[in-house]
């Protein structure tokens, strides 16, 4: 008996472990620590706002994001106006989630990104989101650069 409930328990173990991946297009994919995130050109950062929202490789306001397609949105402490240089970001942990919107039709699917700055800019992190229903998913790192573009480029640390 405490053998076989052994062997279910290795089997199930040994199941969670192979669920990592190394290809951002995955489910399964996690970036891996010491992998960084690129600002390639300014960003503004709009007046009475401490964020800027970029949505199909632009930048756009709050008011004209599509919420049903992926959107990110970097989030600073200081007010606008101002503008955010091209720099690289740590980024320094990430989280995935889903929340209810409107229960039980409207799902909100979410990736934080906790960055930090070597040259002091007051950066917190990167929201990206969309909404959807129950039969739909997170989105993959993949999905998330796709939407990005050429604003934001994720440079993946190679694992030790």
């Amino acid at each position: 008996m405490k053998k076989t409930i052994l062997l279910f328990i290795a089997a199930i173990l040994s199941a969670c472990s192979s669920m990592q991946s190394t290809d951002p297009d995955s489910m399964y994919f996690d970036i891996p620590d010491g992998s960084t995130l690129s600002l390639n050109r300014k960003l503004t950062i709009p007046a009475n706002d401490t964020h800027a929202v970029i949505q199909l490789g632009k930048e756009i306001k709050d008011k004209d994001k599509n919420e049903y397609a992926i959107n990110c949105r970097l989030d600073v402490k200081e007010f606008g106006p101002r503008t955010i240089e091209p720099e690289d970001f740590k980024i320094t942990r990430t989280e995935d989630g889903q929340n209810w919107i409107s229960q039980p039709s409207i799902l909100r699917f979410y990736t934080e990104v906790y960055l930090s700055s070597d040259k002091g800019t007051d950066i917190i992190k990167m929201v990206c989101q969309e909404y959807g229903d129950q039969k739909d998913r997170n989105f993959t790192v993949a999905e998330m650069q796709r939407a990005l573009s050429d604003v934001f480029t994720f440079k993946f640390a190679t694992e030790k």
